[in-house]
């Protein structure tokens, strides 16, 4: 392993170990001060997939398996958005994740309608898988979505076999070809790919960017291959990660490749040049909007330096809606002040630049004074300039935050992990005490 990689990840898990300890919450509203000032993201969990892939570790469902839950889970992830309302929550964009959210159009595209209708939502962003079908890219065009992140992951045949995305997308070139079509529907198309995976080569991931750029993708994200408690064994089946390898493909393939047309919106999403046109919109919700609101069967919630975790498992989010309850099975304690700042700083220059006014706004301190030993470390380091009131990250700093955020989900997805079998728990206990109430009342359930 390199040495950012050896020296950072060890780092990062030992640091976030220590800052995000969580308590059981079931059913419990958000914290009064969880609802701060300033611009707020709803993130938005739709759960089903037609099959689910091996190096995937987000709460996903079969969709046909599912099928049956399909109108009342919508009905709940209504009902949970007006909880925040009531609240006195506001929203200024709209991210929609999944699982495929793309599967499930119709249902999806009322949500947004409503959404829009009640808050002050100016831009939204959708995942879809390759095959979307010209039914629901019309349905979304009336729905105003503003932009189309399509996961790709490779156009190599030989890969798309290997992860299961062969039989479901169709061949690499099937996959150009709806690309071809779908740029322009929207104000921005961006093209999810993967890099690390144990088989890929520099050479199949240059190619997969080369074609990117030649369709004309208005954006183009690179995630590094992210090993969970979930996928472990579906990976380890692929062969040996090799972060040394991961470190050779961003910055001898990724930064190469993109530089010319492309300018790097974060560590691993870069938007097409343009001379008339701005690309303000990039991949990773959480940094333009370090405070947002998961609705959805195992989102997530960050405001205010809270972190919230729903029901994993869609018949415990439903049932705790029904009951009128948030859907929360767990919380975190509120983070420390300098913890909050720490993790604002990753966010901010994951994101390619902190500005120091809006830091000092935000925590009533500079940013030189907050994170003395940090703001230090990161200019010694090589990893971050300043420039007009701005730290802007260089391209060692760039993949230095890739690894801090690859660690940051990998802790996440572990997180995901404790909550499906938490979730798992919950409900069995709730089944059992509805089991003891009707045998107590003589109620048959038939």
């Amino acid at each position: 392993m390199n040495i950012i990689n050896s020296a950072l990840v060890p780092a990062m898990r030992y640091k976030l170990s220590k800052t995000l300890v969580f308590r059981k919450a079931v059913g419990e509203p958000p914290a009064k001060d969880m609802n701060s000032k300033g611009k707020k993201l709803l993130y938005i969990h739709v759960p089903y997939c037609e099959e689910v892939c091996p190096f995937c570790c987000f709460n996903s469902y079969d969709l046909c398996k599912y099928k049956h839950t399909i109108k009342e889970y919508f009905q709940a992830v209504k009902q949970e958005i007006k909880m925040y309302k009531e609240l006195g929550y506001d929203f200024n964009s709209a991210y929609v994740g999944g699982g495929t959210p793309t599967t499930v159009p119709d249902e999806l595209a009322e949500i947004l309608q409503y959404i829009r209708h009640e808050f002050n939502i100016t831009e939204i962003s959708i995942e879809a898988n390759p095959k979307i079908s010209d039914e629901t890219v019309k349905i979304f065009q009336e729905a105003g979505l503003d932009r189309l992140s399509v996961g790709i992951q490779s156009f190599n045949d030989t890969l798309l076999k290997e992860i299961g995305r062969y039989a479901k997308y169709g061949s690499g070139d099937e996959i150009k070809e709806r690309v071809k079509e779908l740029i322009g529907k929207f104000r921005i198309v961006n093209l999810d790919f993967i890099f690390n995976l144990p088989t890929q080569t520099t050479e199949i991931l240059k190619s997969d960017l080369e074609t990117a750029i030649e369709l004309g993708a208005d954006q183009i994200t690179c995630y590094p291959l992210m090993v969970a408690e979930q996928n472990i064994h579906n990976i380890k089946a692929m062969g040996y990660v090799d972060y040394n390898k991961e470190r050779e493909m961003y910055f001898k393939t990724i930064i190469p490749t993109m530089e010319e047309k492309y300018i790097p919106a974060s560590s691993w999403c870069f938007s097409r040049k343009l001379e008339n046109k701005k690309i303000d919109m990039i991949d990773e919700y959480i940094v333009d909007y370090q405070d947002y609101i998961g609705v959805g069967c195992g989102s997530f919630s960050f405001a205010n330096g809270y972190v919230n975790m729903n029901a994993y498992t869609i018949p415990l989010y439903i049932s705790l809606i029904k009951e009128g309850k948030f859907p929360t099975i767990m919380r975190s304690y509120k983070l420390a002040r300098k913890d909050h700042m720490r993790y604002y700083m990753m966010m901010s220059l994951f994101g390619r630049r902190l500005n120091k006014e809006k830091f000092e706004e935000r925590f009533d301190t500079a940013y030189e004074k907050g994170l003395w030993w940090e703001s230090k470390f990161v200019k010694l380091m090589g990893m971050a300039t300043e420039e007009r009131g701005n730290v802007y990250t260089t391209e060692k700093g760039m993949y230095a935050f890739l690894i801090m955020l690859r660690q940051f989900f990998v802790y996440a997805n572990r997180l995901r992990f404790i909550g499906k079998k938490g979730s798992v728990e919950i409900e069995s206990e709730l089944n059992t005490l509805i089991e003891k109430t009707n045998r107590a009342y003589a109620i048959d359930e038939n």
